[in-house]
């Protein structure tokens, strides 16, 4: 089933529309059978895939109520409900239009933003997204009401992606062709035009810019653990493995004792 619908989410990610120029080596790359073409995903953007197609199968089929996954910060404290933390970023809705859109812009603009921006730094990108996911956790507690953020951490990608790629420009439907920097104000304006609500994007914008600067603008490297970093990305090739501690600090040991 997954394998399936793989295949249509590889085709849907052909056109050339709400794409920017010049991906046709993106568009070879999706040439080859639906499993391919999913190992071809960089790690974090395959991930995060399949957790929320997972999620919405589990739903669709009534496996899960959504009420146990949506983020509720009176269970999360009151219960100790903490996986709500997580699984409210997992689920894009039940299987329609929007919820394809959705996974269409995740491979899109993910693949693209980890396999640029944080090339060889898989462990960087999950924990981008887990402090971005943190910064909407908070807007979302200020707000009330705000029970799943899986779009506006869609959202957040996708603004990091157009600060990556600003200069490119992108066709929007083949009516108009807008630079990439606009593309996620370019997004909201359509979902509002449809009569969509527009929290959920601003949220998304509000966090990635947070991060955009702090890393880029304020120089303030925003690295994974330690730990992390390792699980992902594994230690350099051939490269000396200092004495640290969990969070990448140095270790330096207990020393002797003079005279000892």
């Amino acid at each position: 089933v997954f394998l399936r619908f793989s295949g249509v989410l590889a085709a849907a990610n052909r056109p050339a529309h709400w794409l920017p120029q010049g991906c046709a080596a993106t568009r070879n790359r999706m040439a080859g059978s639906p499993e391919e073409w999913y190992r071809s995903l960089p790690k974090i953007t395959r991930g995060y895939l399949t957790t929320a197609l997972a999620t919405t199968v589990c739903v669709q089929l009534e496996l899960i109520s959504p009420m146990l996954i949506y983020l509720d910060f009176e269970s999360v404290v009151s219960k100790l409900e903490l996986w709500r933390l997580v699984t409210n970023f997992c689920f894009f809705g039940k299987f329609g239009f929007p919820f394809m859109f959705s996974l269409f812009f995740l491979v899109r603009y993910g693949r693209e933003l980890e396999a640029k921006r944080f090339e060889g730094r898989a462990a960087d990108f999950l924990w981008g997204m887990m402090l971005m996911g943190l910064v909407q956790m908070g807007v979302a507690f200020v707000l009330g009401n705000v029970p799943f953020l899986a779009q506006a951490l869609l959202s957040s990608i996708v603004y990091l992606w157009s600060r990556e790629y600003a200069e490119q420009v992108i066709s929007i439907f083949g009516l108009f062709n807008v630079q990439a920097f606009y593309f996620p104000w370019v997004l909201l304006a359509i979902r509002v035009l449809m009569g969509g609500s527009p929290v959920d994007d601003l949220i998304g914008i509000f966090s990635g810019h947070v991060y955009y600067f702090l890393e880029d603008v304020q120089n303030v490297r925003l690295s994974a653990p330690a730990f992390l970093r390792d699980l992902l990305d594994g230690p350099a090739a051939g490269a000396p493995q200092p004495n640290r501690g969990i969070f990448g600090g140095h270790g330096w040991g207990a020393g002797q004792r003079l005279g000892g």
